[in-house]
């Protein structure tokens, strides 16, 4: 039978402070968070945000199912100041692997073991990103390593990798448990492959699920005369759009994923209470429809 673990990521709640999201994801029924942007932001927090956070968490019971660690992110503009981690330029490149180690030690003081973030890089310099990406890992690996930490990285769209075997195979050739992949659900459109194939490729590698609903690309209505250079997406509530979430979940209980499934119905920002009440209805509606079909055989 499965054994997922549901959180949602604090991001549906941005239009609230910090201390009313938490209250509201425990009010929700989610015992389980990721901490987005726009609430902290692990790679530059202050130590009495850090203490304030712990605090807040342990007056609602809450747990961090991971930390989004995102270098380079601009907290006052929302938005990347830099290509992060794997940027070609090299000071900043050195400037985001340090802002990375300060992320994990502030996970260490949350005692939170789980990381999430991106590729980033340049999509017009794909090589110098990826040598980038490459030499940075290999910088923090070993503080990983001692910590016992790990980084969940997803292909975003508009980072140098957005193809899902790609960055699979990129983050698999470091052969460590502590680099590991992200499936981000509403991102699928994006990846290049059907969610089956997404997360047969990823295997043993797929450690956690983003998990919202969105439209295919050519629903999504943007000017003709000024197409976007990344294919537009959604974060809609499970059920709402096109991905196949049947064959999600399917194919993550097959392989025998047993890690969180963080939802962000974040395109609901303007009722996020009901979106995550519906967004949790939904999804546990979909898992005892896949146990009941999985203890039957089909």
């Amino acid at each position: 039978m499965t054994n997922f673990r549901l959180a949602i990521e604090t991001t549906l709640f941005a239009q609230m402070p910090l201390r009313e999201a938490l209250e509201t994801s425990s009010s929700c029924g989610f015992g389980m968070i990721e901490i987005g942007l726009t609430h902290f932001d692990a790679c530059s927090s202050r130590r009495a945000d850090v203490e304030a956070l712990d605090e807040m968490l342990a007056l609602d019971g809450l747990g961090i199912a991971a930390l989004f660690a995102l270098p380079g992110w601009d907290p006052f503009k929302r938005t990347k100041s830099s290509l992060g981690i794997s940027s070609p330029d090299e000071s900043k490149r050195r400037k985001a692997v340090e802002q990375m180690r300060y992320a994990l030690d502030v996970a260490r003081r949350l005692d939170c073991r789980s990381l999430a973030s991106e590729l980033s890089g340049d999509m017009d310099n794909p090589r110098a990103s990826r040598r980038s990406f490459v030499k940075s890992i290999g910088e923090l690996l070993p503080e990983l390593e001692d910590d016992r930490a790990t980084v969940f990285f997803e292909a975003h769209p508009g980072d140098f990798i957005e193809d899902s075997f790609a960055a699979v195979e990129l983050l698999a050739s470091f052969d460590s448990e502590r680099i590991r992949y992200n499936y981000c659900v509403p991102h699928t459109f994006n990846l290049g492959h059907s969610p089956r194939e997404i997360v047969q490729n990823a295997k043993g590698l797929l450690g956690y699920v983003h998990f919202a609903d969105t439209l295919m690309p050519s629903r999504i209505f943007f000017s003709p005369l000024h197409p976007p250079r990344v294919a537009p997406h959604l974060h809609m509530i499970p059920g709402q759009g096109d991905v196949d979430l049947e064959e999600v979940l399917s194919s993550l209980a097959r392989e025998g994923f047993d890690g969180y499934l963080a939802v962000q119905p974040f395109s609901s920002a303007d009722e996020p209470v009901r979106a995550a009440k519906r967004a949790k209805a939904i999804l546990i509606r979909l898992l005892a429809g896949l146990d009941q079909g999985m203890a039957y055989g089909r």
